[in-house]
Order: C-alpha cells, then sequence, then structure tokens
C-alpha cells in the first residue's frame, strides 16, 4: 500500500492519501503499538482464533443490519474489516469488496496526523467520508474503531456502509450534473464521533443537519458506530482468553497465509503484461461521448505492477474514481478469485502489489473532481481486473479452473419524491444486485445470481420495497439473451418494471456504470460474446390503470399500450413519472467464455425452452438449428456450424506487423496461455500458435490479435443488443477475431471503430 512514485505528495488534500514508506515515524511515541506475537502457536489453536476472528466479523456485519432501517444496508451494501495495530486487514468480509477498501489508508492517516492531538484513545471511534483519504465517495462512510488491551493499541475494527443522504445538490448524494466535489455531499476528514465512549452531541448534529433523511441516516450512523463496538469488545474478550501475544500471532499468520498463497499463485504465470481497455459513457448528463479508462497488470517472478497508463484525464464530471476506489477493486477482486481459500483475509496479498498509478486520470483523480456520482465507475473497473487475472490465470491448468469472467456492469436508478402522505422518500432500486455472473471455464455463469464481486449482497423482496415505498413492481423476470453467448454462457440478467402508487411525485435519477445502457455490460473471454447493454425505458400514459381494474397485470411492457415510450440516458438528474406511467430496468448478465460454435447444441436447446436463449440466438450465434419440438437437428446443426465458420475465413487482416523480437527455443513443453493458444517450441523459435489447429500467431512476446482475423460489426450483432448510437456519436463496433487456420473465435471486445487493435497480453 506504501507508495513507489517519485516526486507525488501523496497527501490527501490534492491527491488521494498513501502513506509513505516512514509514515510510521509520525506516529506520536506516546500512542503504544502492541507489536508482539507468540511463537509457538499451535495448528489447533491458530485454526480455532481464525474462526473466532472470522465469525467476529460476521457478526459485525450482523449487528448492522439489525439496527439498520436502511434499504440500502439491508441489502448489505457495505463492508466490514479487522485490521492489526498499523492497518493491515487481518479480514475482510463477504459483501461489496471495495466498500471498506479505504480502511487502511483512513487508518493510517489518522495515526500519522491525529495521534498527537486530538490523540487516539480508548474508546474512541473515527469517521470520515472524505474520498482522498479513507472513503470511496462520500456516502460510504468509513467508521474505524481502535481496540486497546493493557493500555496498548491491539488493533482496528472498520466498516464503511451507504448512508443515504448526506446533502450535496441532488437527493441521495448521486449527483449527475457535478462538475466538480462541490456539488457533491459534504466532505469530512477523520474526525472523532465517538470520544472516550461518548457520542458527541455535537459533531453528530453537524452531520445530521446535511441530510434530508436526518432520522434514517441517525438510524444508520448507530448502526455502524454499533458494528464497530461490537466487533472490538469481542476481539478484546478473545485477547483476554488466549493472549494478546497469541492472538496477534493468529492475526500474523492469516497475512503471511494469504501473501504466500498469492505469490506462490503468482510465481506459477509467465511473465508479461496484461492489459484491457474499458470505455464510459457521459462526463455529464446528456453528453455524447465517451472517455477511455485502461488498467495494465505486469507481472514478473513473484509480484505484480498495476498502472493506469493509457486512461483519459479527468475532466468536469462523474466519471473519475479517487485511488481508494481505484485499489479497492484491485484488492476485491484478488480476493475472490485468486485468495478465495483464505477467507477474505486478503491483506497479506498487497505485499506482492505495486500500485503505480498516475494522478489526475480517470481512475485517481484529484481534487476537486466530483467522485460522488461517478462511484459507479468502480465496477467497470472490477470488472475490467477480473477479466485481465482471468486471462492472467488461464495460463495455469490448476487456476485456470478458477477464472471468472465478468460479471454485469451496475444500473443504480434512484427514485425520490413524496408519497400521498406528504412524506419524502429517497431510494435507490438495487434490482442490479439481481445481475448475472460471468461464465466459467467448465460451466456457464449464474443466473440472476448478483454481482461475483458482493457474495452475499442481495436483491431485495419486492415486498419489502413496497411496504417502504409509494410504488408497485409489476413483475421482476429472469431475461432472455442477457448473458455474454460461449462455449461457457454468461449468467442472464432481470428485467423489472414498477409504477408509482399512492405517490404525490415520483421522480427518478439514473446513475450507471460503463457502457452498460449503450454498448454492452460485461466483456467475454477467449471468444465468448459480452453481454448487451441493459436499459431503462419508461411508458408514459399507458393504460395499466385499466388492466388493474380488471384484475389483470402485463407479462411485458410491451403488453401495455401507451402515448410514447422514451429510454432513459445513462445520466439524468430527473425523469417524472405519474400514475399510468411505467419504467422497465433491464439488468445486464456475465460475459461469455470461449466460442459460441463450441457449446454443446443439447445445452442451447435447454437455454431456449427455458427462456434464457432465443431461437434467433441460438441460429445466429451458436450455429443449432432446432425442430419444432425444440431438439437440436443434428444434420442442420452441423451444416450451419460449418457455414458460419466457413464465413470467418472472409474476415480480414488487421493489417498490424508483428513487433514481437525472436525468443529463442526454451525446450520447455507446450504451455496454454489462453483458452486456444499456446506458447511452444518450432524450428529453434519460441512462439504462440494455435492448440488447435497449429497455425503460428506471432513471436512469443508478440500481440497475437494482430496475427488474427478481424470481423467489425455493429454492436447489435450481440443478441438483444440496442445501438449505441442512440447514447453516444462515436462509432462502437464489435470486433471478433478469429485463428486464420481453423477458424475458431479467439478475442471479441467492443471497441471505438477509429481506434487501433491493443494487445490484451504480452509475454515477457
Amino acid at each position: 500500500m506504501e507508495h513507489s512514485k517519485i516526486g507525488i505528495d501523496w497527501n490527501g488534500r490534492t491527491h488521494s492519501y498513501r502513506p509513505k514508506a516512514d509514515w510510521r515515524d509520525r506516529i506520536d511515541k506516546r500512542l503504544r503499538l502492541h507489536t508482539g506475537a507468540a511463537d509457538d502457536l499451535d495448528p489447533v489453536t491458530f485454526e480455532v482464533l481464525r474462526q473466532k476472528l472470522w465469525t467476529i466479523n460476521i457478526a459485525h456485519g450482523d449487528t448492522i443490519t439489525r439496527i439498520s432501517g436502511s434499504p440500502l444496508l439491508a441489502s448489505l451494501d457495505f463492508n466490514m474489516s479487522i485490521l492489526t495495530e498499523d492497518a493491515e486487514v487481518v479480514l475482510n468480509a463477504p459483501y461489496v469488496q471495495f466498500l471498506n477498501a479505504g480502511a487502511p489508508l483512513g487508518i493510517r492517516y489518522i495515526m500519522e496526523t491525529y495521534s498527537g492531538g486530538p490523540g487516539i484513545d480508548e474508546g474512541d471511534i473515527y469517521v470520515c467520508n472524505d474520498p482522498w483519504i479513507g472513503a470511496c465517495h462520500q456516502m460510504d462512510v468509513l467508521f474505524a474503531a481502535p481496540i486497546f488491551v493493557d493500555g496498548q493499541l491491539f488493533g482496528w475494527v472498520a466498516n464503511a456502509g451507504h448512508q443515504y443522504d448526506l446533502g450535496g445538490v441532488v437527493p441521495g448524494g448521486w449527483p449527475q450534473n457535478a462538475e466538480d466535489v462541490y456539488y457533491d455531499p459534504i466532505v469530512l476528514p477523520p474526525f472523532k464521533m465517538v470520544e472516550k465512549g461518548e457520542l458527541r452531541r455535537d459533531l453528530e448534529a453537524l452531520y445530521l443537519r446535511q441530510s434530508r433523511m436526518p432520522d434514517l441516516v441517525a438510524l444508520d450512523l448507530r448502526a455502524q458506530i454499533a458494528g464497530v463496538t461490537f466487533a472490538r469488545d469481542q476481539i478484546i474478550a478473545l485477547t483476554r482468553r488466549y493472549g494478546m501475544d497469541t492472538v496477534k500471532a493468529a492475526m500474523r499468520r492469516m497475512l503471511d497465509q494469504a501473501q504466500e498463497s498469492f505469490r506462490q499463485k503468482l510465481a506459477k504465470l509467465p511473465d508479461g503484461t496484461w492489459s484491457e481497455v474499458r470505455y464510459l459513457d457521459e462526463a455529464l448528463p446528456g453528453d455524447r461521448t465517451t472517455q477511455r479508462t485502461q488498467l495494465n497488470v505486469t507481472k514478473r517472478g513473484d509480484r505484480i505492477t498495476v498502472d493506469n497508463i493509457g486512461t483519459d484525464a479527468q475532466t468536469p464530471g462523474t466519471n473519475g474514481i479517487p485511488f481508494t476506489s481505484w485499489s479497492g477493486s484491485i484488492t476485491g477482486i484478488i480476493s475472490i478469485s485468486m485468495l478465495y481459500q483464505q477467507l477474505f483475509a486478503y491483506g497479506g496479498s498487497e505485499r506482492q502489489i505495486d500500485y503505480q498509478p498516475t494522478p489526475g486520470l480517470l481512475t485517481c483523480v484529484d481534487h476537486p473532481t466530483a467522485v460522488s456520482g461517478g462511484i459507479m465507475q468502480v465496477i467497470p473497473m472490477m470488472n475490467v481486473i477480473q477479466a485481465v487475472l482471468s486471462r492472467m490465470m488461464a495460463c495455469d491448468p490448476e487456476l485456470r479452473a478458477d477464472l471468472l469472467a465478468p460479471c454485469s456492469d451496475y444500473m443504480l436508478p434512484v427514485l425520490i419524491g413524496y408519497d400521498d402522505r406528504g412524506n419524502y422518500f429517497g431510494q435507490a432500486i438495487l434490482d442490479a444486485f439481481g445481475g448475472g455472473s460471468g461464465a466459467r471455464s467448465f460451466g456457464d455463469g449464474i443466473d440472476s445470481s448478483g454481482p461475483s464481486y458482493s457474495p452475499l449482497s442481495m436483491i431485495l423482496n419486492v415486498e419489502l420495497i413496497e411496504q417502504w415505498y409509494p410504488l408497485l413492481f409489476l413483475y421482476r423476470k429472469e431475461d432472455a439473451d442477457s448473458g455474454g453467448a460461449g462455449q461457457w454462457r454468461g449468467g442472464g440478467g432481470v428485467r423489472s418494471a414498477i409504477t408509482p402508487y399512492r405517490a404525490q411525485s415520483m421522480t427518478v435519477v439514473t446513475n450507471t456504470s460503463g457502457q452498460c445502457v449503450s454498448a454492452q455490460n460485461s466483456p467475454g473471454l477467449f471468444g465468448g460474446l459480452p453481454s448487451p447493454a441493459g436499459h431503462y425505458l419508461v411508458r408514459y400514459g399507458t393504460d395499466l390503470p385499466a388492466w388493474m381494474r380488471d384484475g389483470r397485470v402485463p407479462a411485458g411492457i410491451e403488453d401495455l399500450a401507451a402515448e410514447r415510450t422514451e429510454p432513459l440516458r445513462a445520466k439524468s438528474n430527473g425523469a417524472p413519472l405519474g400514475n399510468g406511467d411505467v419504467m422497465e430496468i433491464r439488468v445486464g448478465g456475465g460475459g461469455g467464455y470461449g466460442d459460441p460454435l463450441d457449446r454443446e447444441p443439447a445445452r442451447v436447446a435447454r437455454d431456449v425452452a427455458l427462456g434464457y436463449a432465443t431461437r434467433q440466438a441460438a441460429s445466429s450465434v451458436y450455429g443449432v438449428a432446432l425442430t419444432a419440438a425444440g431438439q437440436p437437428d443434428v444434420a442442420q446443426t452441423a451444416a450451419l456450424r460449418e457455414t458460419l465458420r466457413n464465413a470467418r475465413a472472409a474476415w480480414r487482416p488487421t493489417g498490424i506487423p508483428d513487433d514481437s523480437a525472436p525468443v529463442a527455443a526454451t525446450g520447455a513443453p507446450p504451455r496454454l496461455v489462453h483458452a486456444t493458444i499456446a506458447s511452444v517450441d518450432r524450428d529453434g523459435e519460441r512462439i504462440l500458435a494455435c492448440d488447435r489447429c497449429g497455425h503460428r500467431y506471432c513471436g512469443h512476446g508478440g500481440n497475437y490479435k494482430a496475427a488474427a482475423l478481424m470481423e467489425e460489426s455493429p454492436v447489435t450483432a450481440i443478441p438483444s443488443a440496442a445501438d449505441p448510437a442512440f447514447y453516444v456519436d462515436e462509432k462502437l463496433v464489435l470486433r471478433q477475431f478469429c485463428c486464420p487456420g481453423c477458424h475458431v473465435q479467439v478475442c471479441t471486445e467492443v471497441a471505438k471503430a477509429d481506434e487501433p487493435v491493443e494487445a490484451e497480453m504480452r509475454l515477457s
């Protein structure tokens, strides 16, 4: 976590806070840190303590949900952690992975800056929502409590949870028209909300005064305070039973195990650099241009370096995220994909990571860029690192079984207004927690499973939402053709439709990540297709009242007659919904894995029968001909697939030269570095070649995409995708790449038509 770029003052004012290597030297000497650890921790005691710490951390989260009255926290839109005395993360939790990533940063800032005054004392609880110090955005508020045992600072507990409204120009705190941070909710550097066990009433009043919903925020405030108080007291009790040094030894071993597990997995992979480009729509509502982000992961030996070179510079608007969110997206995906055996004890893995972001770019913005409304852009960044890590993991036969295509991006409509009694309401519809997961190397993604980066977060029951807010759900159903096609398809998403019910007024604010309403949700892997974009679709002046009077409910929004139909843009600050108006929210699915023409025809037939795929997609994408009874026609399927494969022979060469330097044959056996591409020795040279037909792509360190055949199609070639031209003026295309020899599809991407083909992998 300590920074390595020279000449950048990561002080938390303009640039994000990142502790220097000597940050501990600035801790006040009167603060006694517990650094001891037992040398003789036996395996049984270690496992007992490991499980006990896990239980305390999970119970910390249960405490928050039992006390909170917020539907946001009820859906587990928070996370919590246990940390050492110097703020290494011993345990995270299986909720939104990036959300508490600021805990070690915020705590180290507190120790470095405030240990001398106002001090860090027993019973204190610090609060912070400053995105340049320890929060992902202002609404994800960090609560951090020191754990003192016998006068020594033994460790810390922390949580970060989404509090509904802390001010700003738009109710809910997601101002899509924010040109800078001063449109956002108030920014609060760390301060003591609880001092020596006593809630500071003056600071609580100041805090609540910012909110349009102070009663709800006051309850959530107490829920988060109760969470860290519970966890702190439980850990103190654990040290009383087993001894401080014994518990600390268990914590240190958990860190060491995570580091060693990650180190060993990295050591199995070839050295090289993997990159991924994603675009973001609409810096401000109505913008018809996109912005570019790029993530690069360079692996050498048992370490990785991560940078954001290739990302566009920050601009006015809501597409930027701070360092906290960027680094948290990386560790969060590492936790679920490469360290899942460690019970979310990922902290030690950061010892093997060198973060080298360039500040002032969209993925490491400087103050005073707006960040609250841009928080959703963390999701495409997590999907980017998911894709990059999965491509890396494909290079090892054991790790290949754990790789996962990215899940859907996140769509967040926020409803605000007044109910029939004149009470103000505001609620984010969190149906994106029902998006599909990405495909795996051995099976399909899970339908409407929720995001892989938040294993326990849930989609709320419609009855609960209807109880809280003046609306009705007409339906919530799984969605056809919403997962990316592939040998293994992505999990499908959901469609939901809502209408106002007993509301004096209702307005919807749309807040969306990536390009998930214009071009795509999730990229595919190794020839799998991306999942299509979702939508916010409003039908105004429908005949729904007549349906309801007749005791009928439409199965789809298309069944209703309407005066007009309007898609809402990715970002908007208020579209009114009146009686009889209906909004449909289409949430995307996960990315596909492998060539769709390799999918077993029986699986395609089953998907069509169950409504996960249409007959049109079965024929045009999977090359499967179905009988009238819905069974695969073997002969017609074989002929159709041969026709589709042969058509790929007409795809054009990219025209990019092989710029790889010759690498002498190594004598090593062939090694898959992709689902269908291997690193092999041939004619005295190490090259990349098709694992199926042997076709030579390029030298070992080259860009295999440059040597593939490529087809550029409209994005509407993705099943059920809409035309992005409605949202953006730049021409976006679906690029598909295949082997020139056997025509197996090896890669797909959504890109700007005028941008060159970028290498996704370059081996050293």
